[in-house]
């Protein structure tokens, strides 16, 4: 097995405690750290308090297979396309709503410079955000062709 510090083989690893972190490290590695005598908890000397061991149950993430529901959204997509105006459509209703720039990034959970940029026309929306844009302040900046 291999220390977990500095990568040296070894058979006699042994857990110990480096800056809050539990290792498995080799015995010329363990000088640097506290040992943990048990997983399940140990006493942290240096402030008298023990820390459990906590249990983190981790759920199957299911991967979904792409079939024709999938492709029609791709190809909805690909036939959408920002209407040249999106930049003073999207500024002016923003300032209509009342809305600042960072009030907006921060619920489209974008930058505030993304906003900015978009706004200024410099920067085209990609779909997506385009359509959370559409969906935020109730305008139309996408159209098919």
């Amino acid at each position: 097995m291999e220390c977990e510090m500095c990568g040296s083989k070894s058979d006699k690893l042994r857990k110990v405690k480096i800056d809050g972190a539990i290792l498995s490290v080799c015995p010329k590695c363990e000088r640097f750290g506290t040992p943990v005598d048990n997983l399940r908890s140990y006493e942290d000397t240096s402030r008298r308090i023990v820390v459990p061991y906590v249990n983190v149950a981790v759920k199957p993430v299911s991967i979904p297979q792409k079939g024709a529901k999938s492709r029609k959204k791709d190809s909805d997509i690909e036939n959408l396309e920002i209407v040249p105006e999106f930049a003073d459509i999207i500024r002016l209703a923003r300032e209509k709503t009342g809305m600042s720039q960072d009030e907006m990034a921060d619920k489209l959970r974008e930058k505030r410079t993304l906003i900015s940029a978009i706004e200024r026309g410099s920067i085209k929306p990609d779909i997506k955000t385009a359509k959370k844009i559409e969906n935020l302040l109730k305008v139309k900046i996408l159209e098919e062709f």
